[in-house]
């Protein structure tokens, strides 16, 4: 379990996903990406994208937007002060599948030599480097539904230590290959919405600086903090003990959050977390985001920078809470700013 929480403060947000077009829309319901959703030309304008596989695209594509929406402080900060942590479980999952099948049918020696070294899921996000000259670091975390907060998590100490003066954090998904796809049930919300769970798919970058205010001066969408611990049981006592245990912390640095929205599939986890919520929440509106089983980890990213983005009238503090069937569970703890933001994604 995590002794403590560093903060980050959020400056930048970009969003590459089915359906949605900007920042302010990540809290809409995601739709399964149809084919042919992401347009290269459009959103990578340039040369250098042609033989990159779709999860490197999708990345590139919100780290842009979200290094753009900055605005130019950002170009003053020494590459060796830049870093980068992204977050996925199935990118190039189909890739891999369709590599596979090469080497059965054809042999090593016919794999493609500008695809085949993203048979490592850490190359989806290198060549964040050279695009944005980040020379601090260039990290990827994998793991089930919290990869993406555990890249918030991770670029929060890194920023506390010292170790770079901006970071983008985030989080990129590709759906399962076919062959790993599980019948996936609907789930439920409580606002009203179409309640489908859709495979992740696109990506959400936040460009994330010390939680004080710097050189770069104080504009920021707000704060954001992430707690996480492991279930090594989910029977009820552990997962209570836990539990109870992020959620005092979390209630030790303000008022409770006035929403909450879960990302929980229907595993032992998934039902073991909902049943505490059930038990020790009793103020705030709960939202259960639908998530598919196998599903990645994008979604709580999603709903991370929705909440920053999110009109004036519905900025409140929100937890953002997502599980694993393996037992992973990660609080994202959202403050955004007070007052709406108008000079960005509102057009």
């Amino acid at each position: 379990m995590s002794p403590g929480a560093a903060r980050i403060r959020v400056t930048g947000l970009g969003l590459t996903a089915p359906g949605v077009d900007r920042p302010d829309r990540a809290l809409e319901i995601q739709p399964d990406a149809p084919a042919g959703w992401f347009h290269t030309a459009t959103a990578l304008p340039g040369r250098g994208y042609r033989r990159l596989p779709p999860g490197a695209l999708y990345l590139l594509a919100a780290a842009r937007a979200a290094w753009t929406d900055r605005g130019p402080w950002i170009a003053a900060v020494p590459a060796a002060s830049r870093g980068a942590v992204v977050g996925t479980n199935n990118v190039g999952a189909s890739l891999i599948e369709e590599f596979d099948r090469t080497i059965i049918d054809l042999g090593a020696a016919a794999l493609s030599p500008a695809r085949a070294p993203y048979m490592a899921m850490s190359m989806f996000a290198a060549r964040l480097a050279p695009e944005h000259e980040l020379r601090a670091f260039d990290l990827t975390t994998n793991s089930p539904a919290v990869a993406g907060l555990d890249a918030l998590q991770a670029a929060a100490r890194a920023l506390a230590a010292g170790r770079a003066s901006v970071v983008l954090a985030g989080a990129v998904e590709e759906p399962p290959a076919p062959i790993q796809r599980l019948d996936h049930p609907r789930g439920s919300r409580d606002d009203g919405a179409d309640p489908g769970a859709a495979f992740d798919a696109g990506a959400a970058v936040l460009v994330c600086e010390p939680a004080e205010e710097s050189a770069g001066g104080g504009f920021g969408y707000g704060h954001c903090s992430v707690r996480s611990a492991f279930l090594p049981e989910q029977d009820s006592d552990t997962v209570s003990a836990v539990l109870d245990a992020l959620w005092d912390e979390l209630a030790d640095e303000g008022p409770p959050p006035a929403r909450i929205d879960t990302v929980l599939d229907d595993s032992a986890t998934g039902r073991a977390v909902a049943a505490w919520l059930g038990r020790r929440v009793t103020r705030g509106s709960i939202t259960a985001v639908p998530t598919a089983p196998g599903g990645g980890c994008l979604t709580p990213v999603r709903r991370v920078l929705g909440r920053l983005a999110a009109p004036g009238q519905n900025r409140a503090r929100t937890a953002v809470l997502a599980a694993s069937a393996h037992g992973h569970i990660s609080i994202a703890d959202v403050t955004p700013t007070r007052q709406a933001l108008t000079r960005r994604h509102t057009h």
